[in-house]
């Protein structure tokens, strides 16, 4: 794989070469990469699209948890919401998040205000449905460290003794059932709107008006003479970045790859997020959880875990209830 590495590495870069079209005013330029591409280099990128490749054999070292440490995240899928049964006979929102292997593709350091100190770990999720809709920079990019393109990219910031190689593989396992999640990502996109739906207007009244019952009236005043930043008015709404605090891990099946979390999360069905240790719950979980990430083997946590607090569908809920419904005299 090393070979690979610098074979691609050594390919020339892209060239652009300019051709005019049936208008002699407008030139296009096309891009011409394939004709650079020599044979051996067309067959490794044949390679990385076809097969599925491992994280390269690196030794990672665990790491005892100190106060202020951070660790990576992991890029996750939404794939729609349903309810959860708690023994304390709640009934709760849950989102089902499927999380792919992620692979580390590098790990710089970070130098703005607030962050100096930290590292910028990027990861790469889900295999690319198609390599060419791909730009081919980003194509080059993924060839250059020996991994095949994959369809996100995002930048966790962590602590200098949480770095990871480079093609490291990171897995469900990363978190643990019961732990808390601070999960990232944009809400849904509601197009352009108005004040009514966008800011819950109450609007104006029914009877004595020309058309104007859903709009938002007066905007200043005569003295001011002038609108205000900040003025609830209509325009996009959502599609905005969004954090979900403490959310829950209820269930994990690390056969198929999924967490069911608890608490609904923003987003459409197939959008893509970002899960990190809950921040405000490291005193709590922070000795929980395995720095840099779990080193062990993920087949001997089984096949799935529910946490104790939520009841397995293949109980029998009544008899789980039994007391409770003698308590309450149901």
């Amino acid at each position: 794989k090393d070979t690979i590495r610098r074979v691609i590495r050594d390919a020339p870069p892209p060239r652009f070469k300019t051709s005019n079209s049936h208008n002699a005013q407008t030139k296009q330029s096309v891009l011409v990469y394939k004709e650079f591409l020599k044979d051996d280099q067309r067959n490794i990128r044949r390679f990385f699209q076809d097969e599925k490749h491992d994280s390269f054999p690196v030794k990672v070292k665990q790491v005892e948890f100190k106060e202020g440490m951070i660790r990576t995240g992991l890029i996750a899928r939404k794939h729609g919401e349903t309810r959860s049964f708690l023994r304390s006979g709640d009934v709760v929102v849950s989102t089902y998040l499927e999380i792919q292997d992620n692979f580390v593709m590098s790990c710089d350091p970070v130098f703005y205000k607030g962050h100096t100190g930290r590292l910028s770990m990027r990861l790469a999720a889900f295999e690319a449905d198609n390599v060419e809709d791909l730009p081919l920079s980003q194509q080059r990019e993924f060839y250059s460290i020996g991994m095949s393109p994959k369809q996100v990219t995002h930048d966790f910031l962590i602590t200098p003794e949480q770095a990871l190689p480079i093609n490291y593989k990171l897995d469900i396992s990363h978190f643990f059932v019961g732990q808390y999640l601070d999960i990232r990502g944009l809400t849904i996109n509601r197009g352009y709107q108005g004040v009514i739906r966008r800011w819950g207007y109450k609007g104006q009244g029914k009877f004595g008006r020309t058309k104007t019952h859903r709009r938002p009236g007066s905007i200043s005043t005569q003295g001011l003479a002038r609108v205000l930043k900040g003025k609830k008015l209509p325009g996009i709404m959502g599609n905005k970045p969004h954090t979900t605090h403490s959310a829950q891990i209820l269930y994990a099946n690390y056969k198929d790859r999924y967490l069911l979390v608890q608490g609904s999360v923003q987003g459409v069905n197939g959008c893509f997020l970002y899960l990190s240790d809950a921040m405000g719950k490291d005193p709590i979980q922070g000795p929980l959880c395995h720095y840099p990430t779990f080193l062990g083997e993920r087949t001997a946590l089984g096949e799935q875990i529910y946490d104790n607090s939520t009841i397995d569908p293949t109980e029998q809920f009544y008899k789980v209830f039994a007391k409770r419904r003698e308590k309450l005299k149901w």
